[in-house]
């Protein structure tokens, strides 16, 4: 498909989207919301933020060493950020995973095994998020049960953390080999490299880990501090039931930087538990508007790159 058709269908979604929030929400007690916010509490949200960065730093940083990409973890910091700031402010011309896995995979020209790296650090970051959400959901499972959409997505959840596993264990399967001999070189050869991670379970369990802690720091910690900083009433345990399943919708690629969908992804689960949709956009806007400043921070590394 052509790159400007992809673009123009990801801005329409992102409208389509935009414009049911639009029509769903008070926009003046969005306004109320951001008048009474706590300060401090939105500095601590940054630090946090700041944390949760240097664990999924660390996370790349040794998924890319299992491949012999060696750099300091202060450079791996640099460009996780650098990544963040194009993924905010230029998400039509240049995917930040592919600046990620370009910027460390030069030195040696070892692009394939940076971008391998790169998916490798994504995927596991998916199954860690699914792993805490069915956690929650499994100890939340009497409002699991009652709620149909809950269960959907706790269903979509088993059934896709049993095909990874799937995967990982029939690597060496020989339809595998037989897809591989089918498809396009560098294709397969990337495919390949990240089906190399599979070969040690310790890597692929020690990378799960670390992204269910940064879920659990940069995603439930810091949303709380959000919900906290506006005086939102909701339970820990429902809380911790909808929002991994918030952020597994938003990571859905079908739109310019989840832009509407995280939004609609708010208002629809939290509404589950009858949080006024105005409150939950008011965090939705705060969480996306203090992250693109924090990666504004990296346009020194990125045009530094750029030369």
């Amino acid at each position: 498909m052509n790159k400007f058709i992809k673009i123009g269908i990801k801005i329409l979604i992102s409208a389509i989207f935009l414009l049911w929030v639009i029509f769903k929400v008070n926009w003046p007690q969005v306004i109320h919301y951001l008048r009474i916010a706590n300060p401090w509490i939105l500095v601590l949200y940054v630090i946090v933020i700041l944390l949760g960065i240097a664990i999924s730093s660390y996370k790349w940083m040794f998924l890319s060493h299992f491949k012999d990409i060696k750099h300091a973890y202060s450079d791996y910091y640099r460009l996780y950020l650098a990544g963040t700031f194009i993924n905010n402010f230029m998400p039509s011309f240049i995917g930040g995973d592919t600046f990620k896995a370009y910027q460390t995979g030069k030195a040696g020209k070892k692009y394939i095994e940076a971008a391998s790296a790169v998916a490798i650090d994504r995927v596991t970051g998916l199954i860690g998020i699914m792993a805490i959400a069915l956690l929650f959901n499994l100890i939340n499972i009497r409002i699991v049960m009652a709620n149909y959409v809950l269960l959907l997505f706790t269903l979509f959840i088993i059934i896709a953390l049993a095909w990874f596993f799937f995967v990982v264990k029939s690597r060496n399967a020989r339809f595998w080999k037989w897809i591989l001999e089918r498809i396009p070189q560098k294709l397969a050869r990337f495919i390949e490299e990240t089906q190399g991670f599979s070969a040690d379970y310790k890597i692929l369990a020690k990378a799960i880990f670390w992204g269910a802690i940064f879920q659990i720091v940069g995603v439930a910690i810091a949303n709380l501090l959000l919900f906290w900083a506006l005086g939102i009433q909701i339970s820990v345990l429902s809380y911790l039931s909808v929002i991994f399943l918030v952020c597994i919708v938003s990571a859905v690629p079908i739109s310019i930087n989840n832009v509407g969908i995280q939004e609609w992804a708010y208002v629809t689960f939290f509404g589950l538990f009858g949080i006024d949709p105005a409150a939950v956009v008011t965090v939705a806007i705060l969480s996306r508007f203090i992250q693109m400043i924090i990666s504004f921070f990296a346009l020194p590394t990125y045009l530094h790159s750029k030369r």
